[in-house]
């Protein structure tokens, strides 16, 4: 009896605690409705009665290059895990895109406009349909909806058959046309849509804009193309001894135990590539979607990292005339695996393979075990190998929440970069990567809250779905320390592994583990509007007061000059305080400035996204432009020879400040000396160039992100 009522007492307790930490949250009826139905937990656990729904597609695909035309054929396998009756099945047709008349996000190449998917079979159970007969076939946007005879019951399973063909696109976004002769082939075969315990059928239309949310599936995949192309893909590649020449093939098997780079095809081997066979047989087991690229002139680098005890193949497919740019990219992969599994997050890769095609023109696109990339950039390759974990293994529904897992990738991306591929170790850089996207947009009518669907982002998805939840996500690695957050970040993975959370899975998965009620985020941070915003109130004796002015807490940074030097430099202080300080509702901090006598300028906040810059620095900036000889024939516009864009120098209350149009990229900027200038938070280098005493170009150097450009004063 005792133990029973200590048992008792101790869950009495641990409940109690639970609630006191949990956060008291809007909640939107579809959410209210999972949790009543036990699919999902308030503790941010799956509930006992939490299901999804699997498929298996069986392909068989021959794309000819020569009129990038698509045959392809498929048995589907579709299992209704849910409880509910499904009187018919929704098909995404995404090339239907391209269908005349049908909603597009963006300008495409006016051949691929056209009539979309060409279905010319479709069977249910071996039934054939009449595509023709709207009772049973309704087709819209780039939906196909199949009206069953008999709706499928729970634990029940319907067998779908297509044949269909399409066009790999000219217009690349994510997939299409690389060049004549290389394709990277995604968003092609007809695909079974979400059928889930929060929003039910998932029909979405795919205009561009918005990416991923599909089922977990099986594949078993056959690809024919010429018997010059090699094909990587999705999964592992089953018939590697019969498709690929001897010397290639013992390369690749070399490559897939070896630590060290291997060449599986070269130069010399493109020039007079014969395959064995032309049809490529891919299987991939639990995974959320299929892609595959090709190319008859595409050289191809491997090696393997061994995760978990596994030795996972890791390849890059470059064009043959850049084989010097992109030398080091496969070894990137491998340093980025071995961190992602071994450091952060600290999961082991779980697939067992990665391939990296360099083909977009411009940032990359992630799929199961692949990537479409442009350039040799690390950030690039960190970032799209990232998404292997959101939105792939943790299945994010992209279409409503892209911050759930765009967000995650820039934030990882930081931190991965700033900790194991640069030398710098201070975390103020960590938050000036956010900085960039983020100054333009705060406080603005686009500046919605964190929580609200992307699929009503428009022009803000960006900002939405990358800067503003990677800043969010720093802002909890700080207050949490990096030793909880990683604990709590794993076990979010663990626990939603294979399923597919909501942001509220996310929210009180980290207060559980935690123990933290961490409200006062996801209030100013998720769901309300607002902007971080704070002020130097007062500086004397070294004593410096700062105010809250906006309503989302930010971390409070501050750099200090001092007067004097240390052995030849400027001596300096900074110091760092967690967004936590202001939890409580506190509007103001005094900090003790050590040497507070020697001070010669202060500046807070220079790395963090404020409102109104101007009054986070002592003495104020304009008064320090006062006493600089500046030469105000840098103000203009600047034509930027590199990008289709301008740059803008302008003055603001006494203050030169830059800008580029059409892009994030702006600040407030503090002279180095007459013709050289950085933004307040240290991301952006300009440089001006004269001729005969008269500014005529500048220089921008965007160290970050890798990005330089040149222009010619207007």
């Amino acid at each position: 009896m005792k133990i029973k009522t200590i048992l008792a007492g101790l869950s009495f307790l641990l409940t109690t605690s639970l609630i006191i930490a949990q956060s008291e949250l809007h909640i939107p009826k579809e959410i209210q409705k999972a949790y009543k139905n036990d699919t999902r937990s308030k503790d941010g656990k799956p509930g006992v009665n939490y299901w999804q729904n699997s498929v298996a597609y069986n392909i068989d695909v021959v794309v000819t290059p020569e009129t990038r035309k698509i045959d392809g054929k498929e048995t589907i396998v579709f299992k209704n895990n849910s409880p509910d009756l499904l009187p018919e099945i929704v098909i995404r047709l995404y090339y239907d895109v391209f269908k005349k008349g049908n909603q597009r996000g963006m300008q495409v190449n006016e051949e691929d406009i056209g009539e979309g998917v060409n279905i010319k079979e479709l069977t249910v159970n071996g039934e054939k349909y009449d595509l023709t007969n709207k009772d049973r076939v309704r087709r819209s946007g780039t939906n196909l909806t199949i009206i069953l005879t008999e709706p499928l019951k729970p634990r029940g399973e319907v067998t779908l058959g297509f044949q269909w063909d399409q066009k790999v696109p000219l217009t690349v976004r994510r997939t299409g046309a690389i060049d004549s002769t290389s394709f990277f082939v995604a968003y092609w075969y007809p695909q079974v849509a979400v059928y889930d315990d929060v929003f039910g059928w998932d029909r979405i239309n795919y205009t561009f804009d918005t990416e991923f949310y599909n089922n977990l599936a099986n594949f078993e995949v056959n690809i024919t193309a010429p018997d010059n192309f090699l094909v990587w893909a999705t999964g592992t590649l089953e018939n590697s001894s019969a498709v690929l020449p001897s010397k290639i093939h013992e390369r690749y098997a070399r490559a897939k135990t070896s630590t060290e780079l291997v060449k599986v095809v070269t130069k010399e081997d493109i020039s007079n590539l014969k395959l064995k066979s032309n049809t490529w047989n891919y299987k991939a087991v639990e995974v959320s979607d299929f892609a595959f690229a090709m190319s008859d002139h595409f050289l191809w680098d491997a090696l393997s990292q061994e995760v978990s005890g596994n030795d996972v193949l890791i390849s890059t497919a470059y064009p043959m005339a850049k084989e010097e740019d992109y030398s080091q990219i496969t070894l990137v992969q491998q340093k980025t695996m071995k961190h992602f599994s071994e450091d952060i997050p600290g999961i082991p890769y779980p697939y067992p393979t990665f391939t990296t095609f360099i083909g977009l023109k411009g940032g990359g696109m992630e799929f199961p075990m692949m990537a479409n990339n442009d350039g040799p950039g690390e950030g690039v390759t960190i970032h799209e190998m990232f998404h292997t974990y959101f939105p792939m293994y943790v299945r994010i529904n992209e279409r409503r929440f892209a911050w759930m897992d765009e967000g995650w990738a820039d934030f990882v991306t930081a931190l991965v970069t700033h900790k194991y591929f640069s030398e710098e170790d201070n975390t103020s850089s960590l938050y000036s990567n956010f900085k960039l996207g983020m100054q333009n947009t705060i406080g603005t009518i686009g500046d919605l809250p964190t929580v609200t669907s992307s699929q009503y982002m428009g022009n803000n998805y960006g900002y939405h779905s990358y800067t503003l939840p990677s800043f969010t996500y720093s802002l909890l690695y700080q207050h949490l320390g990096e030793e909880i957050f990683l604990k709590v970040f794993r076990e979010y993975i663990r626990r939603w592994a294979k399923k597919s959370p909501t942001p509220y899975d996310f929210f009180y998965t980290f207060e559980d583990v935690s123990g933290e009620d961490l409200n006062w985020l996801w209030e100013s941070w998720y769901f309300k509007m607002g902007y971080p915003d704070v002020a130097i109130e007062l500086y004397k004796n070294g004593k410096l007061v700062v105010k809250k002015i906006g309503e989302r807490p930010v971390p409070l940074s501050v750099n200090v000059e001092y007067q004097t030097n240390d052995h030849g430099k400027p001596k300096t202080y900074t110091t760092m305080v967690s967004p936590s300080v202001w939890q409580d509702d506190n509007k103001s901090l005094s900090l003790k400035i050590p040497d507070g006598k020697q001070v010669e300028s202060i500046i807070v906040n220079a790395d963090m996204p404020d409102f109104n810059e101007l009054d986070n620095f002592f003495p104020p900036l304009a008064e320090r432009y006062k006493k600089l000889d500046l030469n105000k024939g840098v103000l203009g516009v600047y034509k930027l020879n590199e990008y289709p864009v301008d740059a803008i120098i302008t003055e603001k209350e006494g203050v030169f400040f830059y800008e580029v149009t059409n892009t994030s990229s702006s600040g407030y900027l503090l002279p180095v000396d007459k013709n050289n200038f950085i933004t307040t938070d240290g991301t952006v280098e300009l440089s001006f160039k004269a001729e005969a005493g008269k500014v005529v170009g500048i220089v921008i150097k965007i160290e970050a992100y890798g990005i330089s450009a040149t222009g010619q004063k207007k």
